[in-house]
């Protein structure tokens, strides 16, 4: 049997439902487990255990035609009960998340009809729903006779073992061993001797010469998302002249080793509505002290919050940053907080109701969904877990008819525009995407990692 050995960060997995973006968790899920459709590069999607499904005008009525050919892994066949099972438990049942992210997933399925109609599993949502492919496509189908302890999927791969250490898949001809290494060095060492095959999560700074390396486009917008709560950041001008102020390029170079792309706004090119005609805010000091000077906001004090660790390289960001606001004539200061989840959870605004940050904070945002980026960040009418307090009526606009357009073109047109309006008020202080470095050995010369960089096989 082929054995192919994948080094990564750590191999924790638990409860498949569990919301989380660590994609060194989703590439293991990922092998063992399907969706009903999977995500595109381009942002459309493919048949997976779903093999079509219909849209109602009203943008509320979803109906999926379920496969009849697929066993989970103890041999039993895949029924639509199970994709019932799925769905209702991820949005009635008390799953935590990672990070601050316990709900989210669930708050979009609050108050469905989730049901059997028939040949075909019914979802039926209270409001508009056009884009509910894009947190279908990240949901794990379960057996509704099994649950989630046993980890039997029907997926390509089945789980073999698991003890924290080491996770062990296989398939009838292959099999796949996922190995903790914490460190990146080391990861990147043992692809080049030939003792691993995979080495994931390469840092920026770590050169791999003698190896290659696959660059994988990701979701993940690293930002300074503006807190509207406090006087600074409800100033337009002062936005505007932060984003002038700051060289994302210089910080592209020089704190992730060329490792990224620049932001034109709050979406990444693999992004629904991403315009890439829209131009990333240019840097431009001058602009920006003239600015302050005109507006009277020379002098400003900006008190930046950033969590030590992901994005890890947030103290580097932080401290050049404020060295080019400090440039333009604004006064900074730097709070980092070493509590990761404690970090995310002041940015959600838990558990009193009020944002416990600065003037800004650092986040990478993740979705690939634009509905969810715009819903849970930006929308004022849903003031979601991410909401930092902005308020504008014409993109809520725009936002809720994206959502009833069931035409997949026209909702791309709706939230490009609705892009546009963001890229100029300046919501966030717009830096980077970063790029996913993953090493592959030599015996591995067709493969690469699927959509947005997991190590799927």
């Amino acid at each position: 049997m082929d054995e192919i050995r994948i080094l990564q960060e750590h191999v924790r997995i638990s409860d498949p439902h569990i919301t989380s973006d660590d994609a060194d968790r989703l590439s293991i899920l990922g092998n063992i487990f399907d969706p009903l459709m999977r995500v595109r590069d381009d942002g459309t999607f493919s048949p997976c255990l779903a093999d079509s499904w219909t849209l109602t005008e009203d943008a509320r009525t979803w109906r999926f035609s379920i496969r009849d050919d697929v066993r989970f892994h103890d041999g039993s066949w895949l029924r639509m009960e199970d994709v019932v099972f799925s769905l209702r438990r991820i949005r009635d049942e008390d799953i935590p998340g990672e990070l601050g992210t316990s709900g989210v997933i669930k708050g979009y399925l609050k108050g469905s009809e989730i049901d059997i109609e028939g040949k075909h599993v019914l979802v039926r949502t209270p409001e508009p729903m056009a884009d509910l492919t894009d947190l279908l496509c990240e949901i794990p189908v379960l057996s509704e006779r099994i649950g989630a302890d046993s980890m039997v999927g029907t997926g390509a791969f089945r789980l073999v073992s698991a003890d924290g250490e080491r996770v062990v898949l296989e398939s009838s001809n292959r099999r796949l061993v996922f190995e903790a290494e914490k460190g990146a060095t080391k990861r990147l060492k043992a692809v080049r001797s030939g003792e691993a095959d995979v080495a994931s999560k390469l840092p920026p700074a770590l050169e791999a010469d003698g190896v290659r390396i696959a660059r994988s486009t990701t979701s993940v917008c690293a930002t300074f998302m503006f807190n509207f709560q406090t006087e600074a950041a409800k100033l337009r001008p002062l936005r505007k002249a932060i984003n002038l102020a700051v060289d994302v390029d210089a910080l592209i170079r020089g704190v992730m080793f060329g490792a990224a792309d620049p932001l034109s706004g709050p979406l990444t090119k693999r992004h629904l509505g991403f315009d890439p005609e829209a131009k990333a805010w240019p840097f431009d000091a001058s602009a920006a002290r003239h600015i302050l000077e005109e507006e009277k906001l020379t002098g400003t004090k900006i008190l930046i919050d950033i969590p030590a660790i992901l994005p890890d390289e947030a103290p580097a960001l932080a401290k050049e940053i404020g060295r080019y606001l400090e440039k333009v004539g604004l006064e900074v200061e730097i709070r980092t907080d070493a509590d990761r989840p404690g970090y995310a959870m002041r940015v959600r605004g838990k558990p009193k109701g009020d944002k416990a940050i600065g003037d800004m904070a650092c986040f990478d945002s993740s979705p690939s969904s634009t509905f969810r980026v715009f819903w849970e960040k930006f929308h004022s009418g849903n003031a979601g877990p991410w909401w930092m307090g902005y308020r504008n009526e014409r993109f809520d606009t725009l936002v809720d008819r994206g959502r009833q357009a069931v035409d997949l073109s026209s909702r791309r047109a709706v939230y490009q525009e609705a892009y546009g309006l963001l890229r100029d008020d300046a919501p966030w202080l717009f830096l980077y995407n970063p790029v996913r470095r993953t090493a592959i050995g030599n015996r591995l010369p067709n493969w690469n990692p699927s959509t947005g960089g997991l190590l799927l096989f």
